[in-house]
């Protein structure tokens, strides 16, 4: 780390960066005195305009600002005629939701990534929506820390709050949307709050809709609690390295089955993909991203374009370390301090062999 010295923070509050607080500001204001400046800084309504001097281009004509503008003014509910503009264009939206620690964002990024890299003439918009404190009433927004394929010319990523306690989608999901629609983004993803059982409301959002959980959902009798095994497109267990994942696979699948009348079905058919998203390159979030990108075209009656990637089975769990390693370094770790235990035992055991010899010979000098 560094530090942000006086004289640079001036010349950077020159540039338009409003306020670079100091560790003199820390010493004098404290973290919540610098919090409830940053707030009053920045309390003020926006007005309608989205004109800027200078544009900043997202791929071709779209001004990120302009889009998050728009937004913003939804959210303040400030009438805007962009958001109206070319609503009408099939462009698909990928509904993702799941529990809260289920690995959401973590998919979402690799999907981002898959995508980015196998239509290179094509733009994606990501929308993803936090919880609001009960408490509080605050909101984290931290879905981009997990995500790093969002920091590319052609992605957009927009963080939202709920703004209700009892609530996984803000209740200006829609027109986030239809924004992102007329900036004619070519596809949208809506990433909800982690949810319970009974949340299906992100179908009423997207065209396509994926549940993703992990195998730690306890007892099989849980899944018939879980409305979205009736609704989603796809189903993604991630963290598919746990213990038991097998057997989540076999109880969800099993469950899927159950709820869609589907008993004559081979597996393999059932859209229930095992993921590590965690996992570089791993081949069941390829085998997800191409079952999304086939779902996508077959109910949107779209092409995005070939996609070809190492899949595997739901089944098959591939991965540099095996599960029954993933403690390897603490078993390296502990392997060189017991050695080192050894090693001062063995050195203590030669030092008295030495002291007991060294007497032994005195004594038989002076005998």
């Amino acid at each position: 780390g560094g530090t942000i010295l006086p004289t640079e923070i001036e010349i950077l509050h020159k540039y338009g960066i409003t306020k670079i607080y100091s560790p003199d500001n820390g010493r004098k204001m404290g973290l919540e005195g610098m919090i409830e400046d940053v707030i009053q800084q920045c309390d003020f309504p926006l007005d309608n305009n989205t004109e800027y001097k200078t544009p900043l281009t997202l791929k071709k004509a779209k001004d990120v600002r302009k889009i998050a503008r728009q937004i913003t003014n939804a959210e303040n509910e400030t009438n805007s005629e962009f958001r109206i503009q070319n609503s009408e264009l099939k462009i698909p939206v990928l509904g993702i939701t799941g529990t809260g620690g289920a690995g959401k964002s973590s998919v979402t990024d690799e999907i981002v990534r898959r995508y980015l890299h196998t239509f290179q003439d094509k733009t994606i918009a990501v929308i993803s929506i936090d919880p609001s404190k009960k408490k509080t009433g605050g909101a984290l927004l931290g879905d981009r820390i997990r995500m790093n394929a969002i920091s590319h010319p052609r992605a957009y990523m927009r963080s939202m709050a709920t703004r209700d306690d009892n609530t996984a989608i803000s209740h200006y999901a829609k027109e986030a949307i239809e924004i992102c629609k007329a900036a004619t983004f070519d596809c949208i993803i809506l990433e909800t709050a982690g949810v319970g059982q009974s949340d299906v409301s992100i179908i009423n959002y997207c065209d396509v809709s994926m549940y993703v959980m992990t195998p730690e959902y306890g007892a099989a009798s849980q899944l018939e609690k879980i409305n979205m095994l009736d609704y989603a497109d796809v189903i993604c267990i991630n963290k598919f390295d746990k213990a038991g994942a097998l057997d989540a696979l076999h109880d969800v699948r099993k469950q899927y089955k159950r709820n869609h009348n589907l008993w004559n079905a081979k597996d393999e058919e059932l859209p229930i993909i095992g993921t590590v998203a965690s996992t570089f390159n791993d081949t069941g979030c390829n085998t997800l991203f191409e079952k999304l990108i086939h779902t996508i075209e077959k109910k949107c009656n779209l092409t995005f374009g070939s996609s070809k990637f190492t899949t595997t089975t739901a089944g098959k769990k591939e991965a540099i370390i095996p599960p029954s390693r993933v403690r390897y370094l603490s078993e390296i770790s502990q392997t060189l301090r017991d050695y080192n235990t050894w090693a001062i035992e063995q050195s203590a055991i030669s030092t008295k062999l030495y002291q007991l010899q060294g007497v032994m010979n005195i004594i038989k000098n002076d005998i």
